[in-house]
């Protein structure tokens, strides 16, 4: 099959008074705006420095921001790229550890800190503390310049006063607040996100708001400019006033090369692989930067990249030559130092910035297909070879006989965004009933913890009961949602503050909800992994959410006799995962019962089925209350594949935040059909 080539993408250079870097222009345009406005959305292709762009500035003005990426590989990686960043300044940087001195970090003219659940364990053992909200207090201590890079799990808990209620207090200390990859969140994460953007404000922290992406959702713009107050977008067609010095190949020229996914997309895999085993060797000792690796291959399921890495393996490569980024593995293999090439998932896809020369890839969907395409090129000239379905081989060609062997990287995404599906960030969701309470119960968690955690008075708590819905009321007007559904919310709100039996599944959900509220993630021990990383028990203990245990583990089981990484003995075990195995849950449900949150509690015979038999799951599922609802089975057409939705007999169920989505998204159908 013949390919087709990217022309790179080449960007003018401008000489900015403010800086000693040579800037594209829309990152020129975010130092001359800065001032001036105070949100922005940064909107460029993969490559084209939009975190120099959003960084840059708050470097400039001393200030002290908060980053939040969506993944953990992402934020180490961006430590790195924003170290280099301020050293180009001319600032001394201080990337703060547990190990850092005071010296260092009194001398620094800028910290950089890196905060998520591992760290704050580190930190905390360090310390030999037994909270982690203290690690948190000094590592948000705003006493000088200062990055802080989390994940929005850790800003959600922050806002929920999780941990304690000094990190909430610390946030007023920070001028900016920039979250990256913003285009992954829908759904219920992006209600989430919404509302904390909106909280954070509404407490006094965050005056800059950057938000940054390089393929956002449309739908998504009219939610940003009502919660936003019309943010400023700046992208590659903003004028900058400063003169051009010079221009860069922001991203380099990139053959691509289709093949046909056929029944067996990893054999697929295996045999390009095969077929670039010695160039990708040769690569490796021409090239022993810390940052490369010589091929990347990303496949859509997790299985499936699994399946490779063991068909590698067969093929003669050492499984240490491997950085396996993906789900469903602990974080110990991912490291991609000297390895000859990386296999991974959607984990992959993510900004992290490592250079390849050859990047093998399927994608489901044009937005994922953009962003694993944009993996290659980034620092020198490339070829990705697109693992396809026959649409995408015959558009290729037809791509290719319309605009010859290179086309413009805007011209492949329009075709791509014609040739595969465009998931629904369902942004809707936001402006529901549903949608409304997943958001206010991040501030339910504040005031129920002012109540209980700070032994506040009858008037205080009803005072700060006042102020939260002021707060929440400005948040739905904002977003243009009829009175009648916010007072709804406010008055089942309301009831559950009360403990009124009727709404305990509000309460419920409330104390379970956070950031990703989808199903619980369960720490497993996973015997093939054991035997993969060479009897290493910690390279074999990973979390993995309890749909995709149901679906695909083999040997699922719960043993009391193993310590579980939380210091408690009992964990889940699996001997490794296979096809995708029929899974329902018990009991049934009458029609009557369709579209009503209930707890688990009331449902003491609940069982998760897989192929017949109750499993391990319905144990710890029983473990904790969760909220369920369940709809009849025409919804199911409505659905995707990210929901993680069973059936249960004539019904269908959902658990926790995926429930809430499943209730509107029920309503929707019954109010089409009415």
């Amino acid at each position: 099959m013949s390919g087709i080539a990217t022309r790179p993408l080449v960007l003018p250079l401008v000489q900015h008074p403010a800086t000693r870097q040579k800037l594209y222009p829309h990152q020129a345009a975010m130092l001359d705006t800065w001032e001036n406005h105070d949100t922005f959305v940064l909107v460029t292709k993969t490559g084209t420095g939009k975190t120099i762009g959003a960084v840059l500035p708050v470097l400039k003005h001393r200030q002290r921001a908060i980053c939040v990426y969506p993944t953990n590989e992402l934020i180490r990686d961006q430590v790195r790229n924003i170290a280099d960043v301020a050293r180009r300044e001319g600032l001394k940087v201080c990337i703060q550890t547990p190990e850092t001195t005071a010296e260092d970090y009194a001398s620094a003219d800028v910290i950089l800190v890196h905060v998520d659940a591992h760290a704050l364990e580190a930190w905390c053992k360090k310390r030999h503390w037994q909270e982690k909200w203290r690690a948190l207090r000094e590592l948000l201590e705003a006493d000088k310049p200062k990055i802080v890079l989390t994940n929005p799990d850790i800003l959600f808990l922050i806002f929920a006063l999780r941990y304690h209620a000094e990190p909430l207090a610390a946030l007023p200390g920070y001028h900016a607040l920039i979250l990256d990859e913003f285009h992954l969140y829908s759904g219920v994460e992006l209600a989430h996100a919404l509302f904390m953007l909106h909280l954070g404000r509404s407490l006094g922290a965050f005056s800059k708001i950057v938000l940054l992406s390089a393929t956002p959702a449309p739908e998504v713009a009219e939610y940003l400019n009502q919660v936003l107050d019309n943010p400023l977008r700046v992208d590659a067609a903003t004028v900058c006033m400063h003169p051009v010095v010079d221009e860069r190949q922001a991203v380099q020229r990139v053959e691509i090369i289709p093949h046909l996914a056929g029944q067996d997309v990893v054999e697929t895999a295996v045999m390009l692989v095969r077929e670039l085993r010695s160039q990708i060797r040769q690569r490796r000792q021409d090239n022993p930067a810390p940052d490369y690796v010589p091929a990347v291959v990303v496949l859509n399921s997790v299985v499936n990249a699994i399946r490779l890495e063991d068909r590698l393996v067969e093929e003669g490569f050492r499984r240490k030559e491997m950085a396996i980024i993906r789900g469903l593995s602990a974080r110990e293999v991912r490291d991609t130092v000297g390895k000859l090439l990386a296999i991974g998932t959607s984990a992959i896809e993510v900004g992290i910035d490592f250079q390849c020369d050859s990047l093998i890839f399927e994608a489901g969907e044009a937005a994922s297909f953009m962003q694993r395409f944009g993996r290659v090129g980034r620092h020198s000239p490339g070829v990705a070879y697109v693992l396809c379905p026959q649409n995408v081989l015959v558009g290729i060609e037809a791509l290719r006989r319309e605009k010859g062997l290179e086309v413009d990287r805007g011209d492949l995404e329009e075709r791509v965004y014609a040739w595969y599906p465009s998931l629904d960030t369902r942004p809707w969701f936001a402006t529901t009933f549903m949608g409304l309470v997943s958001a206010f119960t991040l501030v339910e968690n504040l005031i129920k913890r002012v109540r209980e955690d700070f032994r506040a008075g009858p008037e205080q708590v009803a005072s700060i009961e006042a102020q939260m819905e002021h707060l929440c009321a400005a948040y739905s007007q904002k977003l243009g949602c009829p009175d009648k559904i916010l007072q709804r919310v406010l008055r089942h709100i309301r009831k559950a503050r009360q403990s009124d039996p009727n709404y305990k599944w509000l309460a419920v959900y409330r104390d379970l909800n956070t950031f990703r509220t989808s199903l619980p993630s369960e720490w497993v021990l996973d015997f093939a992994e054991l035997e993969r990383r060479g009897g290493d028990w910690n390279k074999a203990k990973y979390t993995a959410d309890v749909a995709t245990l149901l679906q695909r583990a083999e040997g699922l089981r719960f043993n009391e006799k193993i310590p579980h990484p939380d210091g408690d003995l009992g964990m889940l075990t699996v001997k490794g995962y296979g096809r995708y195995k029929k899974v329902w849950v018990t009991p049934t449900f009458t029609d009557d019962q369709r579209g009503i949150p209930y707890c688990t509690s009331g449902l003491q015979n609940l069982r998760f089925m897989q192929k017949g038999h109750k499993t391990s799951v319905s144990h710890v599922m029983t473990l904790r209350d969760h909220v369920f609802v369940v709809v009849p089975k025409t919804v199911w057409s409505h659905l995707d594949w990210r929901l993680p939705v069973f059936e249960c007999g004539q019904h269908l169920i959902a658990f926790d935040g995926t429930a809430l989505m499943l209730y509107e998204i029920y309503n929707q159908c019954s109010e089409n059909e009415m």
